[in-house]
């Protein structure tokens, strides 16, 4: 039984050693530290991002939102939105008139990232 309290406390542990952010709001600012939060979710429209360090997953999902720096995986849902992204290992673009520029993949097995696009008028690129 002591056993079982150990191994629960130590997951607990672990399980909260990242968190995530939920961006909501409109015409936002924010950086995110993704040493501390991993998952970045923004939902509102016209919202800048910075991201320090190296994020597990960014997600987008509205309109004329800009995220600056390194993510492992990037969804992009909407229009408009932008992504400079310094490293990434896979990046998805559903929606339209979206851009992504990127400098390398993360993943020193990879010569670029793996990318898909859905929609109409996105750009995918090497920066």
């Amino acid at each position: 039984m002591k056993n079982i309290f150990g191994v629960l406390g130590v997951a607990l542990l672990v399980s909260s050693a990242s968190a995530d952010v939920t961006m909501m709001d409109n015409d936002k600012t924010q950086t995110v530290d993704c040493a501390k939060d991993s998952s970045v979710t923004v939902m509102g429209n016209k919202n800048t991002v910075t991201l320090t360090g190296v994020c597990e997953l960014v997600t987008i999902n509205g309109n004329d939102v800009k995220v600056i720096g390194s993510v492992k995986s990037i969804s992009v849902n909407g229009n408009d939105n932008t992504a400079e992204l310094d490293g990434v290992n896979k990046i998805s673009v559903n929606g339209s008139k979206n851009t992504v520029t990127w400098k390398k993949a993360l993943d020193a097995k990879l010569k670029k990232p793996k990318t898909s696009s859905n929609g109409k008028s996105n750009s995918i690129k090497k920066a």
